[in-house]
């Protein structure tokens, strides 16, 4: 059954099965004619009769702005690159948007990329999540393909390709005991002062003992340059981070450059002390650079950061993981990621009671302090001591048992 609709405005059908009862409605509007004067129609399946009037509603509009096309064969794969590569990578940094295709290529489209837009629901999504976890992947994994998909699920709607978001309708995986993570546990005090001894004379002295005396984030540390730092005062700035910036061509290879970008937010721009033992390991890296630029000759790059190759090009993150984890490995130490040292360094920080978290917060680039209470303060051993012993200072003490009569019937024989 067609509901009559003014001209130009479309038309609403209802879809039926086999028995005559009504299963879904369509809404079709009329594009005009082609070249050959054949009639160019766009239909879109939505299950009530409510959708179908709203989104006849927005096709109707955006097919007198002229944005409205015949879009209803595009699959969640097409759809998802046209939406990341001319969309999305207008309103994010490029290392974003390269984050969100690898997350649809790696996740969504192996599961999702042959359905088409038009008919997208949420039984798809819950299998396609089920199935992500049947293959052993995280909870952290799965949410964050499904945030991408949200964030392309919402713009199609906006745009009437989709009559209503179906991923609002699934919930996130919740995360389970044992599930797979690559965050290891932080280093110990002993271990920390193992490894400092360890590298005073590698090529990663000056790095890794910025990262322990200041907690930065791994790209904000590469990033570093000498004219962020400020020997006479003894401070630096954090002034921005030196990521690698990854673009995936049509053919699938990606390509692979470094980008400096400013800091994420206000809070991530931040000055910080620099402490004695980092004094020396920025001297210890000035003298290590002035005998590269000797070595190197006219094949050095002035390129002014503060670690760098034998050339004199800034470090990639890639290549220095590589070389970190060789010299964990050669030294004899427990290996943690790169981010990792962060959190060593917040709960060496926390659980030594010197260090207010709002200090920490500040120091880490924190926008809001209740980030720092949500990453460490169940980490942290002192917050829960100190909870127990405030406990019991206020609670009613336990009273004192009298000590037993001797001869008492109570008395238990030892000797049995």
């Amino acid at each position: 059954m067609t509901k009559k609709a003014r001209n130009g405005e479309g038309s609403i059908f209802e879809i039926k099965d086999k028995s005559g009862a009504v299963t879904g409605y369509a809404v079709e509007v009329s594009l005009g004619r082609d070249s050959k004067g054949r009639r160019v129609r766009t239909r879109r399946k939505v299950k009530t009769r409510r959708e179908a009037q709203e989104l006849r509603s927005r096709l109707t509009v955006q097919h007198l702005d002229g944005r409205l096309t015949i879009i209803h064969a595009q699959t969640v794969r097409t759809y998802g690159l046209e939406w990341v590569r001319d969309v999305k990578s207008q309103q994010v940094r490029a290392s974003t948007a390269y984050d969100y295709e690898a997350r649809l290529r790696r996740e969504v489209f192996p599961g999702l990329g042959s359905v088409r837009m038009i008919d997208l629901g949420p039984r798809h999504i819950d299998a396609w999540m089920a199935s992500l976890r049947r293959m052993g992947k995280s909870a952290s994994t799965i949410n964050g393909a499904r945030q991408v998909l949200n964030a392309m699920c919402k713009h199609a709607y906006r745009t009437g390709i989709l009559a209503s978001n179906p991923v609002t309708a699934t919930d996130p995986v919740k995360r389970q005991f044992g599930d797979p993570t690559q965050v290891r546990p932080p280093w110990s005090p002993q271990e920390v002062r193992a490894l400092l001894e360890a590298v005073r004379d590698d090529e990663l002295d000056g790095f890794l003992h910025l990262m322990l005396h200041t907690g930065l984030r791994p790209g904000e540390a590469v990033g570093l340059r000498w004219q962020d730092v400020d020997l006479f005062d003894k401070r630096l700035v954090v002034s921005g981070t030196l990521k690698e910036v990854r673009a995936i061509l049509p053919s699938g290879h990606g390509v692979v450059r470094q980008v400096r970008n400013e800091p994420k937010t206000s809070a991530s721009r931040r000055t910080l002390t620099i402490s004695n033992a980092l004094m020396a390991a920025f001297d210890r890296q000035q003298m290590r650079q002035s005998v590269q630029r000797m070595s190197a000759g006219d094949d050095w790059v002035e390129s002014g950061y503060v670690f760098t190759t034998s050339h004199g090009t800034p470090y990639s993150l890639s290549n220095l993981r590589r070389r970190y984890k060789r010299f964990l490995a050669a030294a004899g130490l427990r290996y943690i990621r790169l981010h990792d040292i962060r959190h060593t360094v917040a709960v060496m920080a926390l659980d030594g009671g010197r260090v207010p978290i709002e200090q920490a917060s500040q120091a880490f680039g924190h926008t809001r302090i209740d980030t720092t209470k949500q990453i460490y303060a169940g980490v942290v051993p002192r917050y829960n001591d100190e909870f127990i012993e405030g406990l019991s200072a206020v609670l009613p003490p336990a009273p004192t048992p009298n000590p037993p009569e001797p001869g008492d019937a109570h008395v238990l024989d030892v000797r049995a």
